[in-house]
């Protein structure tokens, strides 16, 4: 098309098939003088203009190392390895670095004091240019987390920790093998470690007895933003040392409470606690860990019937050749609590880890699992139990990772979903790498639905590369079958009570993997508290 300038005309692309079509040969061309030196001026100043944007985001950045290697400077010559920071190294913290807004705020507010050297310095290098995760990024494209993005996370108030009575979470088999952490803070007059024997270390990494060589290498490697801000806002750390050949006689009892009382009392603040967990095995060692995570009713000043707050944990554990562990995971926090909580097994040749979860707390609960099988004849267990009432959104999101030879892993996801504004996640994946020959792998997810508008989001994802291997994964979403109500009524037994028998069954094949009496009467106690709150009446 040749046009006088400045009328010119291009050519109606409807007119030649569309945006997307030209006909062979065809040719256009724009013959303006005038109208080209305006294009040729135009594009040498926007080059210009973006050479002199460079220039200072090259400066800027520059900048911005300069303060970050100033502060890590700063921070290594305080001292003290893996162990808590001084004051004076912690308030050598810089948050100028981290871009995102939100991210730095929270910093400011939960970061300040002693905290742990090593694991700061990595979680402010993580954060430097991190996003808090929307909707737009496919792990969290189900999982919103406006309830945590609209508030300001704020310290908690140490001195709400006096308040607390713990003793409605106990387990007789641990009476001596018991940690208190209220608002990620070790309580000593509330624990007892009197039954830990032998060369077995538990305590916190604080009180100077121990190193932990494994604190915060897998969530450096593996985590997202939630580790991230974990690291940098940790004050202290559960270390569990198994050396080789040891077993814990008795279950450790790890006991998270939160209180909801805020460190201040401006607009919006939610008081934040981030607890860190770290458990090494040596070779051929055994131990069973049982963690609760609740909320502790009575510590605030004015109590509300479902108080928010933000717990953001991590756990970190590592299996040598042979070793075992017996998993134990129970959360019921308020239904307006934030629960985010990453877990992170490294299982070397041999070793053992069996997980039995049951999740039925927090407005919102997000759970990141992690597992690597990083030696042959690796074996992984995972069961999970989720309870989404109104108003929850329940998310688990868990990846196993085979790599090497006659590895094992079964997963069991069961979710109920109990009101029409409830929703359960879950993205499970199971990846099987090329060298992981003669390897078996199965997963199932099983959900049930009680009300019309209750929504499940389920992504089951098997990847398989290796070629000698036996692997199954499957999926269901119903309501309650109506073979087995009629078949249970043929009984002579009333609709209701077959509705609640099924109901209560649905979950027992998790919870009976939870061992000692009375957690699992705990459990079962919390499970009819929720379907009772959203009317799904249990009548045995």
């Amino acid at each position: 098309s040749r046009n006088p300038c400045p009328t010119h005309v291009t050519p109606d692309v409807n007119t030649l098939g569309g945006p997307d079509f030209l006909p062979v040969g065809s040719t256009i061309v724009c013959n303006m003088s005038a109208c080209a030196m305006r294009a040729v001026h135009a594009s040498v100043a926007a080059a210009a203009g973006a050479d002199r944007r460079c220039q200072k985001m090259s400066q800027k950045n520059g900048a911005a190392a300069a303060t970050w290697r100033g502060r890590a400077a700063r921070v290594r010559t305080s001292g003290g390895g893996g162990r808590a920071a001084t004051a004076e190294g912690a308030a050598a913290v810089e948050t100028s670095t981290v871009e995102d807004k939100w991210i730095s705020g929270s910093l400011e507010r939960c970061a300040a004091g002693a905290g742990i050297e090593r694991l700061r310095e990595a979680g402010y290098t993580q954060l430097a240019q991190a996003r808090m995760p929307t909707r737009r990024n496919e792990e969290f494209r189900f999982t919103d987390l406006a309830p945590l993005i609209a508030a300001s996370p704020v310290a908690a108030d140490p001195a709400a920790a006096a308040a607390v009575d713990a003793a409605a979470w106990t387990l007789q088999a641990a009476d001596a093998t018991r940690v208190v952490l209220i608002d990620g803070v070790f309580c000593a007059d509330k624990s007892n470690l009197s039954g830990v024997g032998g060369d077995i270390q538990v305590g916190m990494l604080s009180a100077g007895a121990m190193s932990c060589a494994a604190l915060g290498v897998q969530s450096a490697r593996r985590g997202g933003v939630l580790a991230g801000l974990n690291a940098a806002m940790a004050t202290d750390a559960v270390v569990v040392n198994v050396p080789a050949g040891a077993h814990l006689a008795a279950p450790l009892h790890i006991v998270q409470l939160s209180t909801a009382a805020a460190a201040s009392t401006a607009p919006g603040a939610m008081a934040t606690s981030a607890p860190r967990v770290v458990i090494v095995l040596a070779e051929g060692a055994e131990a069973d860990v049982v963690e609760e995570f609740a909320f502790a009713g009575g510590a605030v000043a004015d109590p509300v019937a479902d108080p928010a707050y933000w717990h953001n944990g991590v756990c970190e554990i590592v299996l040598e050749k042979d070793a075992t562990v017996t998993h134990t995971m129970v959360q019921a926090q308020s239904r307006g609590a934030v629960h985010t909580r990453a877990t992170y097994v490294s299982q070397a040749e041999g070793s053992s880890y069996a997980l039995a979860e049951v999740s039925l707390g927090g407005q919102l609960g997000r759970h990141d699992l992690v597992v690597e099988q990083v030696g042959a004849r690796t074996v992984t267990e995972l069961a999970c139990f989720v309870l989404a009432g109104e108003g929850q959104c329940l998310d688990l999101h868990s990846k196993v990772t085979l790599d090497h030879e006659e590895g094992k892993t079964n997963q069991i996801h069961k979710c109920i979903v109990s009101a029409a504004t409830g929703r359960g996640v879950f993205d499970g994946n199971v990846q099987v790498n090329k060298l992981a020959q003669r390897t078996a792998a199965g997963q199932i997810s099983r959900n049930l639905l009680l009300v019309p508008k209750a929504t499940v989001n389920v992504k089951p994802n098997l990847q398989i590369v290796a070629d000698d291997v036996v692997c199954t994964h499957g999926c269901t979403v119903s309501d309650l079958e109506e073979e087995e109500l009629f078949y249970i009524q043929s009984r002579g037994l009333s609709p209701a009570i077959a509705r609640s028998l099924l109901v209560a069954g649905f979950g027992l094949e998790i919870v009976s993997k939870v061992r000692g009496k009375d957690l699992k009467e705990r459990i079962a106690a919390l499970i009819r508290a929720s379907l009772d709150r959203d009317n799904v009446k249990l009548t045995v």
